[in-house]
């Protein structure tokens, strides 16, 4: 199940009715605490219901994925912020004044280039306890090329299941992140270097439709990945979820936020 409103596309390169789809629940997660997780928030629609994962880069700007922006108006968008639990009644919210998603998105090409900024109506306010910026990598960082790949941990809201429902606490679930051969292999060589996979090679475990444009970090708070889209059902193996790759995109991300 996907969140209204969200762009839903087959890959026809992919094996018979299999479907890749943009994804909206971290699947078998756990309840966390947004303390564990201080810089995601909840990107939320015009009536205030949850429509996509987000982390905070700076006190005015928020990391989020192109698809959950594309043909939306930012002022019938707001943040969720510094929750563990979402709600349509939260104080904490705050209005978006624009959204820039990236020249070259292409959600007809593997979704490529599915990153997208918001900046707010007003500054967070970082207490360092449950609000805080999210670490960007360094340019074009890399994790170890190697089979075993290396550990990272997704949070969210999505839903639990393909045909599950929007989690209103906060979830978490640890993650391999492969290495690029091994998530194109996986993927029938569609996905790009841009791009990263995020999963566990048995599955049942991951992203899922709601947890779109949020983080998956690695050593803590170092976001590696922006969640884009996977394979349907959700977590089915052996297709971990696609990530938009974010050291690839430090540079477009900075220089955008410079932008009056």
């Amino acid at each position: 199940m996907v969140s209204d409103g969200f762009l839903i596309v087959t890959v026809i390169a992919f094996l018979g009715s299999v479907s890749c789809f943009p994804d909206n629940r971290v699947v078998n997660g756990t309840d966390s605490d947004v303390t564990q997780y201080p810089f995601i928030v909840s990107m939320r629609g015009p009536a205030g219901s949850h429509l996509c994962g987000a982390s905070i880069i700076a006190p005015r700007w928020i990391l989020t994925a192109a698809h959950c922006v594309s043909g939306r108006v930012a002022s019938q968008l707001s943040i969720q912020y510094g929750s563990t639990m979402i709600s349509v009644n939260s104080t904490n919210v705050v209005g978006v004044k624009r959204i820039i998603m990236h020249e070259n998105y292409n959600p007809a090409k593997s979704f490529a280039n599915d990153i997208a900024l918001l900046e707010l109506t007003g500054s967070l306010i970082y207490n360092y306890k449950t609000m805080a910026p999210v670490t960007l990598p360094d340019p074009y960082y890399e994790i170890d090329q190697v089979p075993e790949g290396a550990p990272g941990v997704l949070a969210g809201w999505g839903l639990n299941s393909s045909f599950g429902s929007v989690q209103f606490h906060l979830q978490s679930v640890e993650l391999k992140i492969y290495s690029d051969d091994e998530c194109q292999l996986r993927h029938d060589n569609v996905t790009t270097a841009d791009q990263l996979c995020g999963g566990v090679d048995e599955g049942g475990k991951g992203q899922c439709s709601g947890d779109s444009g949020g983080p998956l970090v690695h050593n803590g708070s170092i976001q590696l990945g922006i969640v884009s889209w996977s394979i349907k059902p959700c977590t089915v193996a052996p297709y971990p979820g696609v990530y938009t790759k974010v050291s690839h995109y430090v540079d477009w991300i900075y220089e955008n936020m410079q932008q009056v």
